[in-house]
């Protein structure tokens, strides 16, 4: 009884994940639709479907590598590309996930300060690299080490999962480039950037 129980169990969380990936995937369609339209709310449909990505779940490790990921990192490159961060908001830790995993009043001037503000200024600084013009995705490769954030160390009041070391892969005329990604963190399902250098 109990080993048909936990199976029946074992098929309903399945059965629920898969839901969840569909409807990430369907997001991110309707994202791109959007984008590639050149639609007023391009912005908005990148932001809107990030948020809530995947399950609440943040026990369990998010898949390292996905269509939805995928997209994201896309829009990552193509944000350097352009010298524009906005292209790339859905890639960035959000704002209300920042704020409600992180202690203090001042957690949303933190998250416009470390997480926000650094961005772009990041984006700006690799938009001046030689021949980025030129640039073409080719993957986005998490770090290896991922690890678990403590409660209460650098005033995170969740434990969360990070990763360091990513790398966004490009080609320039066939010759291939790397930049890092000092930091990644996962939320609801997905994987964020909090840190490019």
């Amino acid at each position: 009884m109990f080993l048909r129980n936990a199976c029946s169990l074992a098929l309903v969380a399945l059965a629920v994940a898969a839901c969840d990936k569909s409807a990430v995937a369907g997001r991110a369609n309707v994202a791109d639709a959007a984008i590639g339209d050149g639609g007023a709310d391009a912005a908005d449909a990148r932001a809107g479907w990030a948020l809530d990505a995947a399950a609440d779940d943040d026990t369990v490790i998010p898949p390292t590598s996905s269509d939805e990921l995928t997209g994201r990192a896309k829009h990552l490159l193509e944000a350097i590309v352009e010298g524009n961060a906005d292209l790339a908001q859905d890639i960035v830790f959000p704002r209300d996930a920042y704020i409600s995993t992180h202690e203090g009043l001042d957690a949303a001037a933190r998250w416009e300060k470390k997480v926000s503000a650094a961005f772009k200024k990041q984006i700006a600084r690799l938009h001046k690299k030689k021949a980025m013009d030129r640039a073409q995705f080719v993957a986005l490769e998490l770090g290896h080490s991922v690890t678990q954030s403590t409660p209460g160390h650098h005033d995170w009041k969740k434990a969360l999962w990070r990763v360091r070391g990513s790398r966004l892969a490009y080609v320039v005329d066939g010759k291939p480039y790397t930049i890092s990604i000092s930091e990644m963190v996962a939320w609801h399902g997905a994987w964020y950037v909090t840190k490019i250098r």
